[in-house]
């Protein structure tokens, strides 16, 4: 099921991300990705603070629930813009590691003016489920799954596609290492 549609400069895609922010940003709002966020993130910094005390746990799952349902959706949506994004190499480490770095310098702000006790911890956790999250969503978005907005999928149709996008994730990295060898050695 590969539903990724005409190739588009990533170059391109950015510039309109900037230069209309509302307009390619907004109707599209990933809640999907807000929610899955708010939930995984929120859970890593109650878990790595729950050496200060419930009170301080709590604390930290509210403060980076409600920052991950913003940032979540946004990268989500800003994942969504770049699905057929060119070249795939250069989009996808804005995907992997551009978005979710810019989040966690904003994230580090934020839980600090809260005074999060055990910040690091969760701030390292968080990086890397973000990180994951924003490469399988995208993935997801470019073979018609998670999408928001006038291209919105149901909750259905992505459960329904779901499990066999997630093992061709999962399989994506051996894969190509397996094309590069076998190329190699016959090339």
């Amino acid at each position: 099921m590969d539903q990724m549609g005409t190739p588009v400069p990533l170059r391109q895609v950015l510039r309109n991300i900037v230069r209309e922010p509302v307009k390619t940003l907004v109707p599209p709002w990933s809640w999907k990705a807000a929610a899955f966020a708010a939930a995984v993130r929120g859970a890593a910094f109650f878990l790595t603070n729950l050496q200060a005390g419930r009170g301080e746990a709590t604390k930290a799952l509210v403060v980076e629930a409600v920052f991950a349902f913003v940032t979540g959706g946004l990268i989500g949506v800003i994942s969504q813009q770049l699905r057929n994004a060119e070249p795939l190499w250069a989009t996808a480490a804005v995907v992997w590691v551009g978005l979710p770095g810019v989040m966690l310098l904003t994230q580090s702000g934020v839980h600090r003016l809260a005074h999060t006790p055990h910040l690091s911890g969760g701030l390292v956790l968080s990086f890397f489920v973000s990180a994951i999250s924003a490469a399988f969503s995208w993935y997801a978005m470019r073979h018609g799954a998670m999408l928001g907005g006038s291209e919105e999928t149901t909750i259905l149709h992505d459960i329904e596609v779901l499990p066999k996008i997630l093992l061709d994730f999962l399989f994506a990295g051996p894969n190509l290492v397996a094309s590069a060898l076998r190329t190699k050695r016959h090339g």
